[in-house]
């Protein structure tokens, strides 16, 4: 009997490591899965900011530029 509880518990034992390698895997691809959302989230706020920083440099010269030819240079 000993012999059957053995094999039983090394049975058992390897259900649980497939199981547990698929978790593992479950969880490693909603990790890339948040992992690229965070990334497009990142990416989305740096363009954002990019062009904003371009329209305040577009203001800045359009008003030098007035500036310019309001002293008639």
């Amino acid at each position: 009997m000993d012999h059957q509880r053995e094999a039983s518990i090394n049975g058992s034992q390897g259900m649980n490591k497939e199981k547990d390698k698929t978790r593992k895997q479950m969880v490693g691809r909603r990790i890339i899965v948040e992992d690229e959302r965070d990334i497009n989230d990142l990416a989305d706020a740096f363009i954002k900011n990019f062009r904003n920083q371009l329209k305040i440099q577009r203001e800045e010269s359009f008003k030098r530029f007035q500036e310019t030819i309001a002293r008639g240079v």
